[in-house]
């Protein structure tokens, strides 16, 4: 273990020297020199920057949907806990991994979707897509929610004619009967 975390130490400074020696006044360079380190460091991070900046567009486009589904998620994470503590479950090692993978899970499912949108042209398809793409990624960590708000309120919330509905959408698909019952609520 060691040695593979001393390995990874060597591969990230071995990476990041010539960006240190780009800027560095404490060593004498030649411009050469610097000119060599300069394109070595462009090279180096220039696809990490392009990511970056790939990322960011990506989320101030998506924001107003992405912060609610923070919130979603956030709400999934504390509801989860109170569940696993109330059956006396509770695994921090667990919860972090079973969060982590639900964020993963939910934001790869949103981002590939969302990536086959953009080769729909604009309209009303595009339109339907999307909004069927983000519910569809908000359905996951919400029929967490349910399930657990059920479990904590002893079976009282949400109804249990719902939570039958949840559990055959999750065995059979057919969102539709699920949706007319949450239209009946209404």
């Amino acid at each position: 273990m060691k040695q593979k975390i001393k390995h990874k130490l060597i591969l990230f400074t071995l990476f990041f020297t010539p960006i240190v020696l780009l800027f560095t006044t404490k060593i004498k360079l030649t411009e050469k020199e610097r000119f060599g380190y300069f394109f070595e460091s462009f090279f180096k991070l220039a696809p990490i920057a392009f990511i970056i900046n790939s990322a960011f567009n990506w989320h101030n486009e998506h924001e107003a949907f992405l912060y609610g589904l923070y919130v979603i998620l956030f709400i999934n994470a504390v509801i989860g806990v109170l569940t696993h503590k109330k059956l006396k479950t509770l695994d921090i090692g667990e919860f972090a991994l079973s969060t982590l993978i639900t964020v993963v899970v939910v934001f790869g499912v949103y981002f590939s979707l969302d990536q086959m949108n953009n080769s729909i042209p604009d309209g009303l398809l595009s339109v339907g897509f999307s909004s069927s793409v983000q519910i569809l990624t908000l359905l996951f960590p919400i029929a967490k929610i349910m399930r657990n708000s059920f479990i904590l309120t002893n079976g009282k919330f949400p109804p249990e004619f719902l939570i039958e509905k949840l559990y055959n959408y999750e065995r059979d698909g057919n969102i539709k009967s699920f949706l007319e019952i949450l239209k009946k609520e209404e």
